[in-house]
């Protein structure tokens, strides 16, 4: 897998589409891009493609995208790129979008932290939530030094739970499966929830349910983490407090926080564009309020929208199709299928 990596790099080269954000939306566009004919670039501020999946959820499973039952993170995210690599994409790695700028011939400057600057014929942003950060617990003050040790926002190898007293924190998706994946490996796994109720999903909350009952992990609703306890820069425990006013002391070497992600969409906020909710708002042709300008995936915005992965690959196909009446204005856009269009290049090349 190319994902570390610049795959192809054209430099100044125009290309027909800049795609800003190189997550499983953006990298599915740039597979669009191919099945339309039409060049694409993907600039990503991270080091590697995959957006959230691949930054802090490699080895989450993912159980409601068409055609898996179950994908890993990092699975999905493998797939999605052997889908788009065919067409040769662009892809700039480790460069964060400053602004943009419409030039006179309608096309656009896209310039990056680092000053560097791209041209293409339109832009489609799908940058996520923009830049995220962990929700911490600011009760414990600064842990900066245990972090990536003994206190974690995100799972990216299990085996840093393998064997360890594992206390996690939380309880919506992120929090509950990773109560039940850690189940087998950890050597014991305790669940802490600030709510009488789970807001996870409501089948991995029944997991999580049938693992209490059956004493494979502890559960505690109603309370919150109130402090730690370390020996020489090593976590050994953590302290509960109940609503009732009772106080709980547990043996701990991880502390895993899941209580969600700030998101803040930088840069982007001040591009001038209509916002709602915190995301770009688009119309039918998710197109933002500027002509060329498209978003899609989580920073986009319409009546009804669905924050999953499934509705940002949709999303994306959308976008990249109606672009082509703003790349290649008065040129009649003709639909062909995806299996017409792959036999026939299958015939080419015999």
């Amino acid at each position: 897998m190319t994902l570390n990596k610049v795959y192809y790099s054209g430099g100044e080269e125009i290309r027909d589409l800049t795609i800003v954000g190189g997550g499983p939306t953006g990298i599915f566009a740039a597979f669009q891009c191919g099945m339309n004919n039409i060049t694409c670039r993907i600039i990503e501020s991270m080091p590697q493609l995959g957006g959230q999946l691949a930054a802090l959820y490699p080895e989450k499973h993912i159980y409601d995208v068409a055609g898996f039952p179950e994908v890993p993170a990092a699975g999905l995210v493998d797939s999605l790129w052997k889908q788009a690599e065919r067409y040769h994409p662009e892809v700039v790695l480790g460069e964060a979008v400053a602004r943009y700028r419409k030039l006179d011939d309608g096309s656009f400057e896209t310039t990056t932290v680092s000053g560097k600057v791209y041209i293409s014929r339109a832009l489609l942003l799908a940058a996520g939530l923009g830049a995220f950060t962990p929700r911490t617990l600011p009760q414990l003050g600064d842990v900066s030094h245990l972090e990536g040790s003994s206190i974690f926002y995100s799972v990216r190898n299990v085996s840093d739970f393998a064997g360890k007293k594992v206390v996690i924190v939380g309880g919506g998706d992120s929090a509950l499966d990773w109560t039940v994946g850690l189940l087998h490996a950890a050597e014991r796994v305790t669940l802490v929830h600030r709510m009488h109720e789970f807001q996870g999903h409501g089948k991995t909350a029944r997991e999580v349910e049938e693992a209490r009952e059956n004493g494979a992990i502890g559960v505690y609703m109603d309370s919150e983490v109130s402090s730690i306890e370390t020996v020489e820069g090593v976590l050994k425990r953590v302290a509960l407090s109940k609503k009732n006013g009772s106080v709980v002391e547990l043996e701990a070497d991880r502390l895993l926080i899941l209580i969600g992600f700030k998101s803040n969409l930088g840069p982007l906020a001040e591009w001038d564009l209509e916002l709602a909710d915190n995301a770009l708002v688009v119309d039918s042709h998710m197109k933002t309020s500027i002509d060329g300008l498209y978003a899609a995936g989580d920073i986009a915005w319409y009546p009804g929208k669905l924050k999953i992965i499934q509705t940002g690959l949709s999303d994306a196909a959308m976008a990249v199709r109606h672009s082509l009446t703003y790349i290649r204005p008065g040129e009649k856009i003709r639909h062909t299928f995806s299996s017409v269009k792959m036999a026939k290049k299958k015939r080419n090349e015999q």
